[in-house]
């Protein structure tokens, strides 16, 4: 298990505080000498909180101050520097894209070629029609392309019940064949991401970037002060299958110290309901809530231990998240997610799917509350080795490469 500290190269009854609204990040227009042309190629943008669009969001925002242009083609509002196109469902998934806020966006032919064909660089986010249609629109007008590895095939399948391998190796070929071959650079977010596609026989070079964590994530010395009297068990995310936060409900409930924890889920999603009826049974039914993430920051500052159950994942930006606010991180051990890269040692890791080993590690954190709180500074420390500047430079290199490389 690799330390935390390796580089990212290698409810009701609460007190818990409601933050202020997102405020909206200016436009920053016009072109220096060194300055890109991108577009960012990403289906949904308005609402969407999975870690892929927050996490597009972010870098955009940071290129545009940094004095790149930046224009983004996704479903959804008109918007300065976005190209609007029309979102879409598919049939059989319908209602599980319209509850994780994730619209398909429709690739109108005539926009894609007019916006591609001035960009110095095509970034394309997911592996879907949109995405499909870009790259071959950049590949015909010359336009480098760069693709992230956001999204593993398991998540797509588990949320419509298939754990078939064969499935997913289907699917992982199809996006190889489609987008990812297809493109001259893939960003992957964690060695653990990179490794994976290899296996799969991606052919193209890669760039292991993190998604990073941005500095306003960090302890609130207020929010110290007025920790609850419970123990609070935190967990952000899509309430979605893979995520497993049925699994902590039940850990939770076997726990010797149940009559003493809360829970608090914030995210939605299309297990919103199931989980809060499975909750009601707890002494403290979990506290579920969606919130833009910027008002996380008070929920992660006061929570006594972050519990990350997910089966998959490619990183995880919550846990970093978690990390750098100094919040403790008890984190699933699962041979499809990178996630257990940041856990500091044994004691912060649980068999992925265990309910027992999850309530016995949740137990013994309980009950050595010294050490646990010891190891916020360590958290911290190791969350300063993914800061998002270091990612945003990683990221304009990996442009620069491409486009010279045309």
């Amino acid at each position: 298990m690799a330390a935390a500290t390796a580089s990212p190269e290698d409810g009701e009854g609460t007190s818990w505080p409601i933050g202020s609204p997102v405020s909206d990040v200016p436009f920053v227009g016009g072109r220096t000498q060194e300055a890109l042309r991108i577009a960012m190629v990403i289906d949904s943008w308005d609402d969407a909180a999975n870690g892929a669009v927050v996490s597009t969001r972010r870098f955009t925002d940071l290129l545009r101050r940094g004095g790149h242009e930046v224009t983004v083609l996704a479903a959804g509002a008109p918007a300065p520097g976005k190209l609007p196109l029309r979102p879409f469902y598919l049939p059989l998934a319908n209602g599980i894209m319209r509850k994780m806020r994730l619209p398909f966006a429709w690739p109108a032919r005539k926009i894609l070629r007019g916006a591609l064909s001035r960009q110095d660089v095509v970034h394309v986010q997911f592996p879907f029609y949109l995405g499909i249609r870009a790259v071959t629109l950049a590949r015909e007008a010359r336009v480098p392309v760069v693709a992230s590895f956001h999204v593993q095939a398991e998540h797509l399948l588990y949320n419509v019940g298939v754990r078939s391998e064969a499935w997913i190796e289907r699917v992982y070929r199809f996006f190889l064949r489609t987008v990812y071959d297809r493109s001259d650079l893939v960003i992957c977010p964690s060695r653990f991401a990179e490794e994976e596609l290899r296996s799969r026989g991606l052919r193209v070079p890669t760039r292991v970037i993190s998604n990073g964590v941005p500095p306003e994530y960090r302890p609130l010395s207020e929010g110290r002060r007025a920790r609850s009297e419970r123990f609070v068990v935190l967990s952000v995310g899509r309430l979605a299958r893979e995520k497993r936060h049925d699994l902590i409900i039940e850990a939770i409930r076997h726990s010797r110290h149940e009559p003493n924890i809360e829970l608090v889920l914030l995210g939605d999603g299309p297990l919103r309901g199931e989980l809060e009826s499975k909750g009601k049974g707890l002494t403290h039914p979990p506290v579920v809530r969606f919130l833009p993430t910027s008002e996380l920051i008070p929920y992660y500052d006061r929570a006594d231990l972050y519990v990350h159950a997910a089966e998959v994942e490619v990183e995880c930006m919550s846990v970093l998240e978690a990390m750098a606010c100094g919040l403790p991180c008890l984190i699933a051990r699962s041979p499809r997610s990178a996630t257990p890269q940041f856990a500091l040692s044994d004691a912060f890791l649980f068999e992925a799917g265990s309910r027992g080993d999850l309530t016995s590690k949740l137990d013994h954190l309980i009950e050595h509350r010294d050490e646990l709180e010891a190891s916020r500074s360590a958290h911290r420390e190791a969350a300063g080795a993914y800061a998002i500047d270091r990612s945003l430079e990683k990221l304009v290199e990996a442009y620069r490469e491409v486009t010279h490389r045309i």
